[in-house]
């Protein structure tokens, strides 16, 4: 048997077949037509109209066929696409690429086919009208010219959307342009070609301070500063009457002024689009005031996206990130202009690739699909769930990924994925945009360093110092005045404070360059607890608080590095100790789950806000900083000690109810039989 080969134009002509928006859709009464007519003329029992998909034929009409699929490699109209001409096979049995067909040897036993290629509008061969019998037959030059004019009506009916295709397509786009511009998180106006503003989106209403009813209509001079006015009303009525010269993108940096009569220094990008027959502008605006202010800070990023016309085109060609939309199978729908700088791929070829999957990292994406998994306590459907799955559940989803270039190289970026519902609230695809933080993560290794260098040059005198002023306060030096004693006093503890602000400092450097050590011992896990309860015993009494400690029954064995262990359990009965109400029990649970050990600290003080829930274990996350100041603290210790338990293969987290309990917990893999 002779498997079709892929035609030169495989990949655009894929494109055009997703263009049509036909496949594994249902049986429609205008192709069924066409193919019943076919049948009766050339007397077969089986005609098709069949699209030619990567690896698959599918049967948009076949009347006879029982089938909808059959694979691409065993095909005859994977064949039949390769030609201009009409493909004839007058006996299947004597022809030697399909003598040993399994379509020719079993079900449906072709013996004759005569197949003639189907065009989208672009000219790429896309399918075949086909006509099958069981017995083979001649075909002679007027059947081949009654099957070529068959072909043309069922050409004509693949290029045509139906009325409620078109409908759901409109709807779907303008959803999409609707999520991208309500959300974006830069200005976009569109003014008429007399300069007065027809759209004011919701970014625009923060920045400049009018609500979308006050500038509908107005002029857009209003929004630049009163001494550019003029200026402005100048330019834009040459704008309207002679539009962009060269059709490109006008962009330049502006003063703006808001409604409170405050100026601001503006990034304004200018784009023409045509309305009918008259000119309209599209404006996007992003205040530039703190970019000003630190030289070189990361530009704001859009946070939505989807398919774009008319209008999305002027706001996608404007942006150097990468927006891409996929619809509810995984399959690319739109990949602009910025995508294709940031990636090498061009639109064509991503629509023909289809999974999103391909731009992530294997690795990273099966970690994050099976955290995810776990999550939600399922399986996922496919690699591409772990990129959109959350999006799905009506989540916001932004998380910094690597991507891959066509040529293989990697990049950092800062993904946000937004799902997209349409006008009955039915989810209808994924926006996703993509910004390059290749800089940003260079400028963050430069401040890890020198924040390093630092502490390792402050922690030795910092430590003497701490040294002399405790031998000051142990009376080395005498007796000392009372009001002498009491600065010493505050002058050790906050010594003794930026020492342990150091040291946190310096720990987090080693975990994020990899260079701290960790040597884990298999061995129970109560013990340890135990000695953190120990040392922190004195710490807790000064707020009054005791703990409680209770375990399953059983050594609980986890491999450890005690020393690193213990200073994420201390930190966390620290931490409990701080926030708990005087005359608080911590509870201090060891469990055994299925798999893992988990240790629990629970305390009953005022909890966790919902909002600070997605930054308390970020570096200096502090819920009160000014409670936290009383108390005492870095914001760093949650950090780390996340940070040790991940190394440890383990996971740490937390659940809270405000004013009435608060627990943390972290698990381990258990070392012990389970």
């Amino acid at each position: 048997m002779l498997e079709p080969i892929e035609p030169p134009d495989e990949a655009a002509r894929m494109a055009a077949l997703r263009r049509l928006n036909l496949l594994d859709t249902a049986p429609e009464e205008r192709f069924d037509r066409i193919t019943r007519t076919a049948r009766r003329l050339f007397q077969v029992p089986i005609a098709s109209i069949t699209l030619v998909d990567s690896h698959r034929q599918w049967f948009k009409s076949s009347p006879g066929l029982q089938l909808r699929q059959t694979p691409r490699n065993v095909s005859f109209c994977g064949h039949a696409i390769l030609s201009e001409r009409p493909m004839v096979v007058a006996d299947a049995h004597a022809d030697p690429r399909f003598a040993d067909n399994p379509l020719v040897t079993g079900e449906p036993h072709i013996r004759f086919y005569a197949g003639m290629p189907l065009h989208a509008a672009g000219g790429a061969r896309v399918g075949t009208l086909c006509v099958i019998d069981t017995v083979a037959r001649p075909f002679g030059r007027q059947d081949v010219a009654a099957l070529a004019d068959l072909a043309m009506w069922a050409q004509t009916e693949l290029n045509l959307y139906t009325l409620e295709q078109a409908t759901a397509i409109t709807r779907e786009k303008e959803s999409r342009l609707h999520a991208i511009v309500e959300h974006a998180g830069e200005a976009v106006i569109t003014i008429d070609d007399q300069g007065l503003v027809e759209t004011f989106n919701p970014a625009a209403q923060r920045i400049f301070g009018y609500r979308a009813d006050e500038m509908v209509g107005q002029p857009v001079m209003r929004l630049a500063a009163r001494r550019d006015r003029r200026a402005v009303a100048h330019g834009v009525r040459s704008l309207g009457r002679t539009g962009i010269d060269g059709g490109a993108p006008i962009s330049r940096q502006v003063f703006a002024e808001r409604r409170s009569g405050q100026r601001f220094p503006a990034s304004l990008v200018v784009s023409e689009m045509r309305i009918g027959e008259r000119r309209a502008f599209t404006g996007l605006v992003r205040d530039i005031s703190e970019q000003r202010r630190t030289t070189g800070q990361a530009r704001r990023v859009n946070r939505q996206l989807a398919h774009t016309l008319g209008l999305q085109q002027a706001i996608f060609d404007s942006t150097d990130y990468a927006i891409i939309a996929v619809d509810m199978q995984g399959m690319v729908t739109m990949f602009n202009d910025g995508a294709q700088r940031m990636l090498g791929y061009t639109e064509d070829e991503m629509r023909a690739l289809g999974s999103l999957a391909i731009l992530h990292d294997p690795a990273e994406l099966h970690e994050r699909g099976q955290a995810l998994a776990a999550e939600l306590a399922a399986p996922l459907a496919a690699a591409s769930e772990a990129i959109v799955g959350r999006a799905r559940q009506g989540r916001r989803d932004e998380r910094e990924w690597t991507y891959v270039r066509k040529d293989g190289s990697t990049l950092p970026v800062n993904l946000s994925i937004t799902a997209v519902w349409d006008e009955q609230h039915v989810l209808s695809g994924f926006v996703c945009i993509a910004q390059d933080v290749s800089e940003r993560k260079k400028m963050e290794q430069l401040k890890n360093e020198f924040i390093s260098t630092l502490s390792h040059e402050l922690r030795t005198p910092l430590t003497s110092i701490r040294g002399s002023l405790g031998l000051l306060a142990g009376g080395a030096a005498g007796a000392m005045p009372g009001t002498a004693k009491t600065l010493l006093d505050v002058a050790n503890k906050n010594c003794a404070r930026l020492v342990r602000l150091i040291n946190d400092i310096l720990d987090v450097e080693k975990i994020e360059s990899g260079t701290m050590r960790f040597d884990p011992v298999v061995q129970p896990l109560l013990p340890l607890v135990e000695q953190a309860v120990a040392a922190t015993h004195a710490y807790a009494e000064q707020f009054q608080v005791s703990f409680d400690v209770r375990s399953d029954a059983g050594d609980i064995v986890v491999a450890a590095d005690a020393d690193r262990l213990q200073q994420v359990i201390v930190n966390l009965l620290s931490n409990a100790s701080k926030f708990a109400p005087a005359g608080d029990v911590v509870e201090v649970r060891v469990r055994r789950l299925k798999h893992s050990a988990r240790l629990s600290v629970i305390d009953h003080g005022v909890g966790i806000a919902p909002s600070f829930r997605d930054r308390i274990f970020q570096k200096f996350a502090q819920a009160d900083a000014t409670d936290s100041r009383r108390k005492g603290g870095t914001g760093l210790g949650l950090n780390i000690s996340r940070a040790i338990i991940v190394k440890h293969g383990g996971t740490m987290d937390f659940s809270s109810e405000p004013g009435v309990r608060t627990e943390f917990f972290f698990d381990l893999p258990l070392a012990g039989p389970a």
